[in-house]
């Protein structure tokens, strides 16, 4: 891949130079254009060729990376529709009158503290929000 690359670079250097050393000694844009047009196209070409060098690259990358720690384990998407569901029964919520967040009783947050259990309905009438740590 690499000796293709460095070709297909090199046909797009010579590409290049000649479009660019035909433009200088023309004076009348028309003239011009077709420097012009093989100067781009020398332009494209070692471009094409760098980008197919990147991706090549990442690909191996990618196959060094799962040959040395294996596959990527699959995550199970987290949506914000299943935050928004409440479990069919509910933990405990507790938190005090003066704060601004309300707690599962197992939040690290609300560990030995001596708060109330209240209903989700109840905090959130007080001005409550969810933890944003626990997220009950």
């Amino acid at each position: 891949m690499v000796g293709l690359a460095s070709a297909v670079v090199g046909v797009g250097l010579v590409l290049f130079v000649v479009g660019s050393s035909r433009v200088s000694s023309e004076v009348v844009y028309d003239d011009q254009v077709p420097g012009i047009s093989l100067a781009v196209l020398g332009t494209v070409l070692a471009n094409a060729a760098g980008v197919a060098l990147l991706i090549a690259g990442r690909r191996a990358v990618s196959m060094r990376r799962v040959a040395v720690l294996g596959p990527v384990p699959e995550l199970v998407p987290v949506g914000r529709a299943s935050l928004d569901v409440t479990p069919a029964t509910e933990p405990a919520l507790v938190g005090a009158d003066d704060l601004r967040h309300y707690h599962r009783e197992s939040c690290a947050l609300a560990a030995d503290r001596d708060w109330t259990a209240r209903s989700r309905a109840e905090h959130e009438r007080a001005g409550r929000t969810p933890c944003g740590v626990c997220l009950p």
